[in-house]
C-alpha cells in the first residue's frame, strides 16, 4: 500500500521512467505500474489533487489540468485523469541584487536617523 509520504517519490519515478516531462496520468495507471492495491488509490488521488492546487516543494511535478473521462470497462464509470508536468527549475537568487537591496535599506535608515 502506498502511504502518503511515498506518493511523491512514486510519481517522480513514474515520470522519469516514462521519459516525458508532460503526460496524462490516471490513478489506476499508477497503481498498475507499481503493483499497488486499491487501498492506495485515495493517497495517490489526494496527492495529485494537492499538487493541482499548489506546489509541493519536494516534488518537481505539478498537475496542470484535471479532466473527468467516462470509461466503459469493466462497467461504465467516470475517472479523473491528471495532466502532470515537470515544474520549471527554481530561480537562483542573485547575491549582488541582495547586496544592493541591503545598501538601499541601510541608506534609508541613515536618512531617517
Amino acid at each position: 500500500m502506498a502511504r502518503n509520504r511515498h506518493v511523491p517519490d512514486l510519481l517522480e519515478r513514474f515520470m522519469e521512467e516514462s521519459g516525458e516531462t508532460q503526460r496524462w496520468v490516471t490513478v489506476n495507471e499508477l497503481r498498475i505500474y507499481f503493483d499497488l492495491d486499491e487501498f492506495s488509490a485515495p493517497a495517490i488521488s489526494g496527492f495529485l489533487q494537492r499538487i493541482y492546487h499548489g506546489p509541493f516543494f519536494s516534488c518537481p511535478y505539478r498537475v496542470e489540468r484535471i479532466e473527468k473521462v467516462t470509461v466503459q470497462k469493466p462497467q461504465r464509470r467516470v475517472v479523473k485523469r491528471y495532466l502532470v508536468t515537470r515544474r520549471p527549475p527554481a530561480r537562483k537568487r542573485d547575491p549582488a541584487l541582495h547586496e544592493i537591496t541591503a545598501i538601499i535599506d541601510d541608506s534609508q535608515v541613515v536618512e531617517k536617523g
